[in-house]
């Protein structure tokens, strides 16, 4: 049986070396048999915070204290690793110790190699659990990453186990301004990387969260929606170019349908369903939520279809869908001829469906969260609170008319 040997274990600040923060790595120094090893705890200190009699760093921060709280974590795993191996009664060397300390990985994982590797994962599950457009989007923000870390560190050598809060905000300032991309925009590409880096987070490889106490505030923003006004310039004024008035008529249909712009390029025959009193209704996933929305056709959008129908049967429409682009493009000629100073874009169409079309009529919230295809009323309710207000402004007129002097 091996005599009871004992292990000598402390942390160090390696005062002389710095991350490109300036803080300087900690590291758990283990004596042995003779032998002594230092191993990088991925953790990082300010040097003058750092306490070398109790090898902790001074409580003057929660981010020390969540420090510390980490290296108490190391220190009673290295012990438990030590007494697992001492009592199996078998002889065994510093690197074994080290070893089974580390777990397999020897040599820590930068993030970059961490990156591929997820794109990797990615890609196999694409269209398996994972649709072809949240793989783009992940994709996409990995991108940007790789490509921060190749303009703030050139060598890419950044330890995944080093990510912090400090790393995530620059993150998010490199987005809104080397990207010029907007403040909501940039949460939700945080949000995804927050996502990417789940599986190292819940594995225990990035030891402190690096979304822990990053706060960051979505900006309201206004859904500017078309007027019933507006909506009959669109409709009246002449075009002598047919791209352009194809572009205005499935604009107009996404008006009276709500469809977006992938849901309206993805429409055919297959998604217009008869009722039993012989109306007619759409029945489709949204691409983006893959939530059903179940929207009645009304005159105005059956009438559109009939234009491009090659049969009496207006569910026969033939059209063609240019790109988001140049319908975009199309539509911002279309605002000019039509004297419309909003600046129009696709997506205003569904908007427009959610208010001038839908709640401004009365109908409910709910039944129009449904044809929108949302998840849940939240999502709807930022369209309410624009018709409360145009409702509002309505009934100061009503208000002139009826006041009278008491």
């Amino acid at each position: 049986m091996q005599k009871l040997l004992h292990i000598h274990l402390n942390f160090l600040c390696r005062s002389k070396r710095f991350n490109s923060y300036g803080e300087s790595p900690i590291v758990l120094r283990i004596i042995y048999r003779g032998e002594r090893k230092d191993i990088y705890t991925g953790l990082y200190c300010n040097k003058k915070e750092w306490d070398p009699i109790r090898g902790r760093l001074l409580p003057v921060s929660k981010r020390n204290t969540s420090c510390n709280e980490n290296l108490d974590l190391i220190y009673y795993r290295a012990i438990q690793v030590f007494e697992q191996l001492k009592y199996k009664g078998l002889p065994f060397t510093m690197d074994e110790l080290v070893s089974v300390l580390k777990g397999k990985d020897e040599k820590p994982m930068l993030l970059a190699e961490y990156l591929q590797q997820r794109i990797i994962e990615i890609n196999e599950r694409s269209q398996i659990d994972i649709s072809k457009k949240t793989v783009e989007k992940y994709l996409r923000v990995i991108r940007f990453v790789i490509d921060f870390l190749t303009s703030t560190h050139a060598n890419k050598k950044i330890l995944l186990a080093n990510l912090d809060a400090h790393f995530t905000r620059d993150f998010f300032h490199y987005l809104r301004t080397h990207r010029k991309i907007g403040n909501n925009s940039a949460i939700k590409y945080i949000g995804v990387f927050r996502t990417v880096l789940t599986p190292a987070i819940d594995d225990g490889v990035i030891q402190v969260n690096p979304f822990k106490g990053l706060k960051l505030k979505f900006k309201k923003v206004y859904k500017d929606y078309l007027t019933n006004e507006e909506l009959s310039s669109i409709m009246i004024v002449e075009l002598n170019n047919e791209h352009l008035r194809r572009i205005r008529d499935q604009f107009l249909f996404c008006c009276f349908t709500g469809l977006a712009y992938i849901d309206l390029k993805q429409f055919s025959r297959v998604h217009i369903k008869k009722d039993t009193d012989g109306s007619y209704f759409i029945e489709k996933c949204r691409q983006k939520t893959g939530q059903k929305s179940i929207i009645p056709l009304i005159a105005p959008a059956i009438h559109i279809l009939k234009n491009y129908s090659i049969s009496d049967d207006f569910r026969n429409f033939n059209w063609y869908v240019s790109s988001n682009q140049k319908v975009n493009e199309g539509l911002k000629r279309i605002g000019t001829f039509a004297k419309i100073e909003k600046g129009l874009h696709f997506h205003l169409a569904r908007h427009t469906f959610a208010t001038t079309i839908t709640l401004s009529n009365g109908i409910p919230i709910e039944s129009v969260s449904s044809m929108l295809g949302h998840s849940s009323l939240r999502q709807t309710q930022h369209y309410a609170k624009v018709v409360s207000l145009k409702l509002k402004n309505e009934m100061k007129n009503v208000d002139k008319i009826y006041s009278i002097d008491f």
